[in-house]
């Protein structure tokens, strides 16, 4: 998690650090007094004076622990009521910057008051999709489908923000994917992406064999909406593409994957008619850097 010149880390040995890439050591260690709770996801507020930590199940207690990075030594508070397993996600609202979403492994996306000090009173609504969440984040939207949330079990499920169920469905279903130009089947979601000045929400899947695909669809709010294919990019991994980066700004996506390799694609098209799907298998559009190589010195091939 990077916010200008900083990085964000969270870890198992329960504590947040803040790394600045100009030097080579973390600037700030944010701790909770020495307990060793491990800490497995991490988020920083948009004007960076609150930041968020979310543990692992100790005992019977997951907690949501938040921190002032300018007084590193001790936390503000801990919610430890709004989830009953691992929190896995924790993501500030883009808009309301006293409110946090938060997801777990108990199957549960919650939104909750960030600086509420009475934990039971914190928590605003609660959405219940019995399904252990991996990733989710905010849609850059003021109606309609305003969360996204991925499970472990490859489940794509949008919501209000108030933590309506608007639609849950297999992402690798075939029938999502059909496209009269190119055949394309997902076997996992990577990531999303929406951001304010790209706020319709784009889903990066991948397959076994190492390609991905952009999908969007025309209204995440409805079930039956259709999902169209835009974009896709092939030959550069051969293995699952772990990790998904679009640079936005400069029209660049980087891919990681487990053949131990860090791609850079040219990234999606603006503007792409929904029936037109634009492939990139080319190689002088991307440039792709192995891991082993770049530590041995050598320059990433083009």
């Amino acid at each position: 998690m990077c916010r200008a010149l900083v990085s964000f880390q969270s870890g198992l040995d329960g504590s947040i650090k803040v790394w600045d890439e100009r030097t080579n050591s973390h600037a700030i260690k944010m701790t909770d007094l020495g307990k060793a709770r491990a800490i497995l996801c991490c988020d920083v507020s948009q004007d960076g004076l609150t930041v968020a930590g979310g543990t692992q199940l100790q005992g019977e207690d997951a907690h949501i622990i938040y921190w002032d990075p300018r007084q590193p030594a001790a936390p503000l508070r801990a919610h430890s009521s709004t989830h009953s397993d691992d929190v896995t996600v924790l993501r500030f609202s883009p808009d309301s910057p006293n409110t946090i979403m938060s997801a777990s492994t108990d199957g549960l996306v919650s939104t909750s008051t960030v600086d509420e000090e009475d934990e039971d009173e914190a928590v605003l609504h609660v959405g219940a999709w019995n399904c252990s969440v991996s990733q989710a984040d905010w849609i850059h939207s003021s109606s309609g489908a305003q969360i996204w949330a991925h499970s472990d079990m490859e489940t794509f499920s949008t919501w209000t923000d108030q933590l309506d169920l608007l639609q849950s469905q297999d992402i690798r279903a075939p029938s999502l994917h059909n496209h009269a130009q190119y055949e394309w089947h997902t076997d996992y979601l990577i990531t999303c992406h929406s951001s304010a000045t790209s706020p319709e929400l784009k889903v990066f899947v991948g397959s076994n064999q190492g390609d991905v695909a952009l999908l969007t669809n025309s209204s995440m709010a409805a079930p039956e909406a259709p999902w169209y294919l835009t974009n896709s990019w092939s030959e550069g991994h051969t293995g699952i593409v772990r990790s998904l980066l679009w640079d936005e700004e400069n029209q660049v996506l980087l891919t990681g994957g487990e053949d131990g390799k860090i791609n850079v694609w040219k990234g999606p098209t603006a503007g792409v008619p929904d029936d037109v799907m634009e492939v990139d298998s080319s190689p002088s559009r991307k440039r792709d850097m192995d891991w082993e190589d770049e530590h041995k010195g050598k320059r990433a091939r083009t």
